[in-house]
């Protein structure tokens, strides 16, 4: 099977998840994702009712990333966020793991932290992202085998750069 650059695009998920995104830069993003048809844009839960509306009528996807960078938020505040995001207009939700409580092997944690935002999210599908750049093989393979137990997907590897 041979793609072209079109059907490539349709299978990306473009995200601008920087800490200091202003509106000129989330409008300047939905036209480089709807100039490129991605499939899915993701950005941080502020960002999602105006991502929403700059894309509606488009086929692409709305992620917000729950938890982001380090899923170290208490799982409440990630329900919340998930919440609040599907309401502003995201489809899909981007969740970080909880990193430490994984290192930690405190995997009830975890799973439940995971679980609750899949049941609050309804039929948005919740992709786990696993911030690899932190964890171990076995914390990765542990991680995955929880996130898929919830029902979500294990959809990235992460993107934290490690200085240290």
């Amino acid at each position: 099977m041979q793609l072209n650059i079109r059907d490539f695009a349709k299978m990306i998920e473009f995200s601008l998840v920087r800490p200091d995104a202003t509106e000129k830069d989330i409008e300047r993003f939905c036209h480089i994702v709807k100039e490129n048809n991605f499939a899915t844009a993701c950005v941080n839960p502020v960002n999602v009712s105006l991502t929403a509306e700059l894309l509606k009528g488009t086929n692409i996807d709305i992620s917000a990333s729950i938890g982001f960078p380090f899923g170290s938020h208490i799982p409440e505040v990630k329900v919340l966020e998930a919440k609040r995001a599907i309401e502003m207009g995201a489809t899909q939700i981007d969740m970080v793991i909880n990193i430490g409580a994984l290192k930690s092997g405190k995997n009830e944690i975890v799973f439940k932290d995971i679980k609750a935002v899949v049941d609050v999210s309804g039929n948005a599908p919740v992709k786990v992202i696993l911030e690899n750049g932190f964890l171990n093989d076995e914390e990765k393979v542990r991680g995955c085998r929880m996130a898929l137990r919830t029902g979500s997907i294990v959809s990235s590897t992460g993107t934290v750069v490690i200085l240290w």
